[in-house]
């Protein structure tokens, strides 16, 4: 743990250097710094564990199969997709770039965990790789009630080398729970003993259910083949995690839209809906609400028919959640933005072939599952965007990172489909705002551009680590396609000065629902607060993060230096799992560093008890300077100049990581 101290202690004192020699965008623009040359793996699918860590997977570095040359690798079959250029086969086949991954050592993997406190990764080995299992390419994952990630599905490979010896490794049905270091594997789903080709799922939505089980959604049995409905696996399976079934998969339950929707209809949208507890799931262009424990599906309206492709992998946008607040009785707006214009015509002869000269799209639509009538509703974003990932910030906004403006998600690593022309500029969008026009605005640009299979998630001190990419050669077939550099991007609240800090010593670690708990500072900045909330361990991959979500929380009373609260009310609103507790000023300037807090109905304890001779009012917010500029609110710079704005970034990010050091210093 000291260790961990002094190594941020030393990144927090660097950053000031590092920073003022690269400013990728102005202070209320946020930025954008490379924090890593090397994540171990490609984060094609990134999930936070607590104590700063990530696990990160991603697909085996080979030579891609339209580059082997006239017949596929079995050597046996004629490869109709070879593009004939001999002198690009060649230069392939000597390329460093299809060799293994550089960073594999003793054994053979897929996975990394990845140390946010040292910058260093630790390669991960699978239970029994030696066997046919194991490869997470592909995968859905889940943040679990206890902490642990669930893994669900993958990919196949056959015959692969490394170290002189062939491996045949297929996680499609695989079940692992990876926790302290260390994978398990604890449950196989539904698979045809006899015929492995279909089998398993490849692209599932995994998700944390409200009773602490884990839903595992659709996918296909096998690699894209949207000619054959062999390939559909239009059901969900539940990954039983408590009683007498404890660790076993109940029977698969078909759903409707996933057979309706093939072959659009991958990776699945899938929230679960805060009054009811049921999932609201999208794929393709349609939705539907799921009973689970009833196995009852209600078939919910259709996104508009609008020349865009369906929203589904690979033609895929993005999807967030507003957060969720006592002032809106936890009503849920689900959002679907960006995707892919028919703009072009598609390079196949049916209408779900590869479109790369499509054109992005800025369209986006909303929904409440829960209204009595629900309907889409549209709204243009700021930017056309296809395949960016989101991310929702503790002061209420939410930041779109990545993705293109031309072609969609998909191909070998070395053969874009058409991931070019990347965004890279962050864009953020507030509901809190009335306007359309003026809640979603584009903000810094990032260094490393980030398209198909770029992941992110939110880190405990505010900031946001964006990782992946493995079509990184969109603009030179002949450049390198993975890309192992992990970016940090630092919102515009890292320019406010003293940014509000926790008792990091008397936090709550572990809370139950509906309980009554008091949030510590350091400093008597209670009556400065305007809102605590929870937002819970992001997972991310090809476009999803459906794990997070942001719940707000009711303060019952507040003292100078802490605050009466109260948790999430139930398990619909806020999921079993890991939370970030943060607490955001009038300023909106969040805590400088977020306790993890677990929530569970077994963690319900007494309510905490509270003085009420301490009892003060909050501070009026401040106010507005006289040009009408909220100084330092995001999105405006109020009287500040762009230097001092600078300025105050890079000293105020600095001490926040000093912040972070200093609360590792006071538990080790």
């Amino acid at each position: 743990m000291l260790r961990s101290c002094v190594r941020l202690a030393a990144l927090a004192a660097s950053l000031a250097t590092a920073v003022s020699a690269q400013t990728n965008g102005t202070a209320q623009d946020g930025q954008f710094k490379v924090v890593s040359d090397n994540s171990g793996v490609v984060a094609v699918h990134m999930s936070l564990m607590p104590g700063n860590k990530l696990l990160l997977s991603e697909r085996f570095h080979e030579i891609p199969a339209e580059w082997y040359g006239p017949m596929s690798p079995d050597g046996v079959t004629p490869n109709l997709s070879w593009n004939k250029d001999v002198d690009q086969m060649t230069w392939a086949h000597s390329s460093p770039f299809y060799t293994p991954n550089a960073n594999l050592n003793a054994f053979f993997t897929d996975t990394a965990e990845f140390d946010l406190n040292t910058m260093n990764f630790t390669m991960k080995k699978y239970p029994g790789l030696t066997g046919d299992e194991g490869y997470a390419f592909c995968n859905g994952a889940g943040q679990m009630a206890d902490g642990g990630i669930l893994v669900a599905g993958g990919d196949q490979k056959y015959n692969m080398t490394f170290n002189g010896a062939n491996f045949t490794t297929d996680g499609r049905r695989d079940v692992r729970v990876y926790k302290d270091g260390a994978y398990t594997k604890v449950a196989e789903m539904a698979w045809d003993h006899v015929n492995k080709t279909y089998t398993g799922r490849w692209y599932p939505t995994a998700l944390s259910l409200p009773n602490e089980d884990v839903i595992i959604m659709g996918g296909h049995t096998i690699y894209f083949k949207p000619d054959d409905p062999n390939a559909n696996n239009p059901t969900y399976e539940r990954y039983i995690n408590s009683g007498a079934a404890n660790g076993t998969l109940a029977p698969p339950v078909k759903v409707s839209i996933l057979e309706n929707s093939f072959p659009i209809n991958m990776y699945p949208v899938t929230y679960v809906l805060p009054g009811s507890g049921k999932l609201f799931v999208v794929a393709g262009n349609k939705s539907t609400t799921i009973d689970y424990a009833a196995n009852i599906e209600t078939v919910g309206p259709s996104l508009p028919e609008d020349n865009i492709y369906p929203r589904s992998f690979p033609f895929a946008g993005t999807n967030f959640l507003e957060p969720l607040t006592p002032a809106n009785k936890y009503t849920p707006r689900v959002w679907m933005c960006g995707g892919v214009n028919r703009t072009a015509n598609a390079d196949g002869p049916a209408w779900w072939a590869n479109c790369q000269n499509c054109r992005a799209t800025s369209q986006c639509y909303h929904i409440n599952p829960e209204d009595p009538n629900p309907q889409w509703v549209g709204e243009n974003m700021a930017e056309a965007r296809s395949q960016p990932v989101t991310v929702n910030l503790p002061d209420g906004t939410i930041a779109l990172f990545g993705g293109s403006s031309i072609g969609h998600q998909g191909g070998n690593a070395g053969i874009p489909i058409g991931g070019n022309n990347p965004t890279k500029r962050v864009m953020f969008f507030d509901n809190r705002e009335t306007d359309p026009a003026k809640r979603w605005r584009l903000g810094a640009e990032a260094t490393v551009p980030r398209q198909y299979h770029g992941s992110a998630v939110l880190l405990t001190d505010g900031s946001v680590i964006i990782g992946g990419s493995d079509a990184q050669n969109f603009a030179d077939s002949r450049a390198n396609p993975y890309e192992l550099r992990l970016e940090a991007f630092y919102p515009p609240y890292f320019q406010l000065a003293n940014r509000p800090t926790i008792d990091m010593t008397t936090a709550p670690t572990k809370l139950g629902y509906g309980q009554k708990f008091i949030v510590p500072f350091a400093s008597a900045v209670a009556q400065d607060i305007k809102t605590v909330s929870m937002i819970k361990y992001g997972t991310s991959t090809h476009t999803m993060n459906n794990e997070q979500r942001v719940i707000e929380l009711e303060v019952i009373k507040i003292s100078k230096d802490k605050m009466y609260v109260t948790s999430p009310p139930n398990s619909n609103v806020a999921p079993p799992g890991n939370y970030m507790l943060w607490a955001v000023d009038q300023r909106g300037a969040p805590l400088a560093q977020a306790p993890t807090v677990n929530l569970r109905v077994a963690n319900l304890a007494p309510d905490a008890a509270w003085d009420d001779s301490t009892n003060v009012q909050p501070n009026p917010p401040p106010a507005a300077p006289s040009n009408g500029a909220a100084n330092g609110t995001p999105g405006t710079t109020g009287s500040k100049s762009a230097a001092a704005a600078s300025s105050s970034y890079v000293a105020t990010a600095a001490s926040a990581l000093a912040a972070v050091a200093a609360a590792f210093a006071l538990l080790a």
